[in-house]
């Protein structure tokens, strides 16, 4: 059973954000006010379809309002497209190249999906995607 200690504190604070009352996130939620006050109390076990619900009215996000915790994956998407933009960059210069803006925002895409679908660097990626764009 999903440890639910907290999350009434949660979504207390995320709907106090958005100045919204009890009332109204009940209304936002299309759920009773009863039900959205056992909700809050935590007195009702939150499910997870009135979860998602909560999380996408209130611009939360999931893992936040069940553990308290913030996701990594905007620090880590940070991270991936710096390394993308250096290694484009570094690919460029060892091959002589000067790219057009719309070519470098093409060609990083593809290095930038390719890293992300396969796990793998952009300096990895970055090689063999100039290869195919330059045989355009």
């Amino acid at each position: 059973m999903t440890d639910v200690v907290g999350i009434g504190a949660r979504m207390a604070a995320a709907r106090a954000k958005k100045q919204a009352s009890q009332v109204k996130a009940a209304a936002m939620l299309e759920i009773s006010d009863k039900s959205y006050k056992n909700y809050e109390a935590e007195k009702r076990e939150l499910p997870l379809a009135v979860a998602v619900g909560f999380c996408e009215a209130f611009e939360v996000e999931l893992e936040w309002l069940v553990y308290g915790t913030q996701a990594n994956a905007g620090e880590k998407t940070i991270a991936v497209v710096s390394e993308t933009i250096e290694a484009l960059v570094s690919e460029a210069q060892a091959r002589k190249l000067v790219l057009t803006p719309n070519r470098a925002a093409r060609i990083g895409s593809f290095i930038f999906r390719n890293c992300t679908q396969k796990g793998t660097s952009p300096k990895t990626e970055a090689g063999p995607i100039f290869d195919i764009f330059l045989d355009d």
